[in-house]
């Protein structure tokens, strides 16, 4: 529109002089072309035109026509000089456009080549930590268990030597009591056997002492008689002293017996509540080296554990942190594109051509 108005106001202004039907033809050209919006077809300005002169009908046809003539021959050129600039700026923007998306398709290419080589030495690192981590619990849980393996073997071990000592206490203690059934039974069959002897011989003094007492009476009755008599006595009075005698010292016997018995029980409960003391104390220390073992197996996995999610978290961030660097650059790209499209924005708005008005009337 701009460009229309000027070349009318160029030629109605040409010769210096603005006659008053030329003044109101442009005047409502211009009128009548501000109305519309967008782009002028060269049928759209011939309307535009055919409308003005309409209203102007004191306008000669010559002055009309050589108007019609100069917009439309201007136009005509101007049209085609913008549609071959259109058509090579779509040219240029095609090719613009086709050489970015290559180059951005070659960029997006490498970049997916280099994701996938990254991904694949991280999956193959990956892979040889997990290998390695395996091996190494592995072996570390081999370890363990022949560890434990062996620990249990030595408490084995220990408990059957603790067996072997208890039987054999159990064995010196039975055999410690058969001998002294056996002594007991000795000193029973002595004692017996004395005073059987004993009785033997008593009564052999008394068949002595009654044949010499007989032999005695023949010659002296009274004599025999008072001396059988304190014989019988004083033969009761031994054998009661003997019997009393023989009774004390079974009875000590016995007494000792009974000591010994006792003693012995009593070394055989100290043997053997020493050696439940022993076991007891070894199985302690026993479970305690288990504890300690499983204690330092805990905090080794749980350290292992702590580094590998330390791993992770760096992997995590590390990617957040490529992932966020992305973002910034596509979104400075964006602000970038942005600004490109106002600065020209700016630019096609300052070529823009304001629409001049004519020169006030003369006086």
């Amino acid at each position: 529109m701009t460009e229309v108005l000027t070349l009318v106001q160029d030629f109605i202004t040409s010769d210096g002089m603005i006659k008053s039907e030329q003044r109101k033809f442009y005047q409502m050209l211009r009128t009548v072309l501000s109305t519309h919006e967008g782009t002028f077809s060269q049928t759209e300005i011939e309307q535009y035109m055919i409308v003005a002169r309409t209203e102007t009908l004191d306008l000669s046809d010559e002055d009309y026509k050589a108007i019609y003539d100069v917009v439309i021959e201007r136009y005509t050129l101007s049209q085609r000089l913008e549609e071959e600039a259109r058509l090579e700026r779509e040219l240029a923007e095609k090719a613009r456009l086709r050489i970015e998306a290559e180059k951005k398709a070659r960029q997006e290419e490498e970049a997916r080549l280099r994701a996938e080589e990254e991904a694949k030495a991280l999956a193959e690192a990956r892979a040889r930590a997990e290998e390695e981590a395996k091996l190494k619990a592995e072996a570390e849980i081999r370890a363990k268990i022949e560890e434990q393996e062996r620990l249990a073997a030595e408490a084995e071990q220990r408990a059957l030597e603790q067996e072997e000592a208890r039987k054999k206490a159990e064995e010196e203690a039975r055999i410690q009591e058969e001998a002294r059934i056996a002594a007991e039974e000795e000193a029973k069959l002595k004692a017996e056997e004395e005073a059987r002897l004993n009785e033997e011989a008593r009564l052999k003094a008394e068949e002595e002492a009654r044949i010499a007492a007989e032999e005695e009476a023949r010659l002296k009755a009274e004599e025999v008689a008072r001396m059988n008599e304190e014989a019988r006595l004083k033969a009761e009075e031994e054998a009661k002293l003997k019997a009393e005698l023989e009774a004390r010292l079974k009875a000590e016997q016995e007494a000792n017996a009974k000591l010994a018995n006792e003693a012995h029980l009593k070394m055989v409960e100290e043997a053997i509540k020493i050696s439940e003391e022993e076991r007891l104390s070894e199985e302690a220390k026993i479970n305690s080296e288990l504890e300690e073992a499983k204690r330092l197996a805990d905090e080794k996995e749980r350290l292992e554990q702590e580094e590998e999610a330390k791993r992770l978290a760096e992997e995590n961030a590390r990617i957040t942190a490529e992932l966020e660097s992305k973002r910034l650059a596509e979104e400075n790209a964006r602000i970038a594109e942005e600004q490109r499209l106002a600065e020209e924005a700016a630019e096609e708005a300052a070529n823009i051509k304001e629409i001049p008005d004519l020169p006030p009337v003369d006086e």
